[in-house]
């Protein structure tokens, strides 16, 4: 795990990173990167929780996110509508079908008119949005904010082309936008480039944690409890209990959960302030083998390799499938897609060791990505920045109400004092979200049995965790290949998995990731990172 100082925070722990990138990627070279971010260095903005309503259960840092079994009493976020009567566009992704256009569209309409400006927004399809992002970039056509996406040399854009947010939003400055400071601060690390901040987060935090989820109605009516589930040969034995008929115990070839258990849940390493890989580490190969056993036995659907994440979440609320690979937030999203489900019950499997013990949960990137705004807005860059603080109104307020669930009566029906999701809740899809957004928190309407056990897991899971330590690191060679190489590693994974090749090739395929630029890739984290310590 990376261990930064206080000061090594509050001067921005990418900004040291991002220069490094520069350096590489500039012909002129000659550039100092540690002099420079010195020179010129924001404080990550303060953290002030929102204080206006009081969690059921408590969130800390790193281990568990704050939980509601009832939405609150709904408190007042603002008093006057943050817009200055011009249009806003903005550009971003959507996971989410196309909503209805403006004209057609109520929620859109009102939100306009509670911002008080017209939010022009440009959506595009979530596994499209980089070569539509690259488009615009190269047709200098960027509009007013922007879903920053994946591109070669994004520090050098962002310095380039991204307006400059230190002076409103660097330590506690960023108090005069509550949405915005109640924000922890470790997703505030990607969005410095060269000591200033150039974006704000679209903060996840845990709720993104990769998960199991578990039908586990089906288990308690094969008489199995969840709890047995201590080592890989238990797995393996409930996996087959559950598999027969028209039911496979999993809709998907669980590898990652199966790395967890073996204590590698991710691919980058760091010992003693060395970053490596362990690609190579001997524990691949029995996690590998745990998974092709699986499949072998008949306990994978044979059909999932290939087969979209939406079809799975239908076997699963169909029962064809006990367990699927998913994000830990998909716990709530399956409960309201299977509501006519009788009995169903949810939970998500814990995390043995393969043998016994406890594997290692990997703790997710904080961020769902980030969102940044044109240099060429000018003096409209406050007006944009009271906006994405509305956006960003905290869970329990009015305006968190609005953003989220739309309007009562017709986007959602207020049961108790929860909003529930009407058939017209898809005019919601606005894309808003991306543009500007909450720090997440673990809730399901009407459902607080859910909520306990979701918060439950969350505290269980992250007593052993490991972090991503390339977080706030940039690599100049990553972001021009990691994808391909990941890609072409990952064939190799699906082809031992299901019997195409044995376990030994995988030792071949890690090195030619290695060969074909991932040991480039650390040693540009490693300089990236030795830049930030010299700082301290």
């Amino acid at each position: 795990m990376i261990t930064m100082s206080r000061r090594t925070l509050l001067t921005g722990a990418l900004g040291a990173g991002a220069a490094m990138a520069l350096a590489s990627c500039d012909s002129g070279g000659g550039t100092d990167p540690v002099a420079e971010q010195s020179a010129n260095t924001a404080a990550l903005p303060t953290y002030v929780p929102y204080a206006g309503v009081e969690p059921d259960l408590p969130a800390e840092l790193g281990r568990t996110s704050a939980a509601f079994f009832a939405y609150p009493d709904p408190a007042t976020f603002s008093t006057e509508a943050p817009g200055d009567g011009q249009p806003v566009r903005f550009m971003g992704p959507t996971s989410f079908g196309l909503p209805p256009a403006l004209p057609d569209n109520p929620f859109w309409q009102e939100m306009n008119k509670r911002i008080g400006s017209d939010l022009d927004i440009s959506l595009t399809p979530a596994g499209e949005y980089d070569a539509k992002f690259s488009t615009t970039v190269a047709g200098n056509s960027l509009p007013d904010a922007f879903y920053v996406g994946s591109m070669p040399a994004r520090a050098k854009f962002m310095v380039a082309k991204a307006a400059d947010l230190t002076e409103y939003l660097s330590g506690d400055a960023v108090q005069d936008y509550p949405g915005l400071a109640s924000i922890p601060t470790d997703s505030w690390q990607e969005c410095i480039f060269e000591g200033s901040i150039r974006a704000i987060p679209l903060n996840r935090g845990l709720v993104s944690l990769p998960s199991v989820l578990m039908r586990n109605d089906l288990l308690t009516s094969a008489g199995i409890d969840r709890a047995d589930i201590t080592s890989f040969e238990a797995l393996r034995e409930i996996s087959s209990e559950m598999t027969g008929g028209n039911r496979w115990a999993w809709g998907d070839a669980p590898l990652g959960h199966l790395r967890r258990m073996a204590d590698i849940p991710i691919r980058w390493t760091i010992e003693d302030g060395v970053l490596d890989t362990n690609l190579l580490d001997e524990r691949q190969h029995e996690a590998l083998e745990a998974t092709r056993a699986l499949v072998a036995d008949g306990s994978v659907n044979p059909d999932a390799a290939g087969i979209p994440a939406s079809t799975k979440k239908q076997w699963f609320g169909g029962g064809q499938a006990a367990f699927i690979s998913d994000s830990f937030i998909a716990w709530f999203s399956l409960y309201v897609a299977n509501e006519a489900v009788e009995g169903l019950e949810i939970q998500a499997m814990g995390i043995p060791g393969m043998t016994g013990g406890t594997g290692t949960q990997n703790l997710p990137r904080p961020n769902a990505g980030f969102t940044a705004f044109s240099a060429e807005v000018g003096d409209r860059l406050p007006t944009l920045l009271r906006i994405a603080d509305w956006l960003a109104a905290p869970f329990g307020t009015e305006e968190y109400l609005f953003n989220k669930y739309g309007i009562a009566g017709r986007n959602y029906d207020v049961v108790g004092s929860d909003p529930v999701p009407s058939a017209l809740a898809t005019e919601v899809n606005i894309g808003s979200l991306y543009m500007s957004d909450a720090a997440r928190v673990i809730y399901s309407p009407g459902r607080p049995e859910a909520v306990q056990s979701a918060w439950d897991h969350q505290s269980a899971v992250t007593a052993k965790t490991v972090p991503d330590p390339t977080y706030g690191l940039e690599s100049a060679t990553a972001s021009r290949v990691l994808n391909s190489l990941t890609g072409e590693l990952s064939s190799v994974e699906q082809d031992i998995i299901y019997g195409r090749r044995p376990v030994s090739d995988w030792d071949a395929a890690a090195q030619a990731f290695l060969d074909g630029g991932g040991t480039t890739i650390v040693e540009e984290y490693q300089a990236s990172y030795d830049a930030i310590q010299a700082m301290q």
